[in-house]
């Protein structure tokens, strides 16, 4: 900040780099999956074509009716059509998880240029981390990856690697005050507590729902034999 403009009371607005990105996790699935079955229905009508030509028949030299013979590209095509059915899932997916992280980011806001905040908070590993925010997070455990994209502590993205996902929950429940703290600037202490106490409850939800799933899934596997 230019030293003859003095600082401004602290202000959080939804900043147009966080609706770029709702945006995009919001749009960007549903346009992939329909270039996706754009990509699959030219395919198959082709492949469909190929597959006439082999089932017709043709007359050779001798003037004998003997079957056409297709070429390797009705081979290639279903092999497309199975990478296609792949990406196609992924983009179910990706609408499924997209649409609600897009909404949250289109709510997101971060303090607005020239603002106050607490000089010990975001700036990484040289933040000063104060005692009083140290302790357990239950939005960190519970909603891993979620908490994670929305504070910028990218880390959090292990979760998607499986028994990965088991030591993450641990490690940001017992880091992920101090990785927020130190990935984004607040305002105060008090602050970050009020914004950590929103995601408190859902973290509790998903953290116990997320215990009866692996319960269950154990209890099924131990059944089987």
């Amino acid at each position: 900040m230019p030293e003859n403009e003095s600082p401004v009371a602290p202000v959080r607005v939804v900043s147009k780099r966080n609706k770029t990105i709702g945006m995009f996790f919001i749009i960007g699935p549903w346009i992939g999956l329909a270039l996706i079955l754009t990509a699959w229905a030219v395919t198959s009508f082709v492949m469909s074509q190929q597959v006439a030509v082999m089932n017709s028949y043709e007359m050779n030299a001798a003037g004998q009716m003997i079957p056409a013979v297709g070429d390797s590209r009705t081979a290639i095509l279903r092999i497309v059509n199975v990478g296609l059915g792949f990406l196609g899932i992924l983009c179910v997916i990706g609408i499924l998880i997209g649409v609600p992280l897009g909404l949250v980011f289109m709510r997101k806001r971060d303090l607005a240029d020239g603002s106050v905040y607490d000089q010990r908070s975001g700036k990484g590993v040289a933040s000063v981390v104060p005692e009083e925010i140290k302790g357990w997070s239950w939005g960190a455990a519970g909603l891993t990856w979620i908490w994670g994209i929305y504070h910028n502590v990218w880390i959090s993205l292990l979760s998607f690697i499986p028994l990965v996902n088991l030591v993450m929950i641990v490690y940001l429940g017992l880091k992920g005050n101090e990785l927020a703290w130190r990935s984004n600037k607040w305002t105060s202490v008090e602050e970050f507590k009020t914004a950590q106490g929103k995601w408190q409850t859902w973290g509790i939800i998903f953290f116990i729902l997320g215990v009866l799933s692996f319960l269950s899934r154990l209890s099924s596997n131990s059944s089987g034999y």
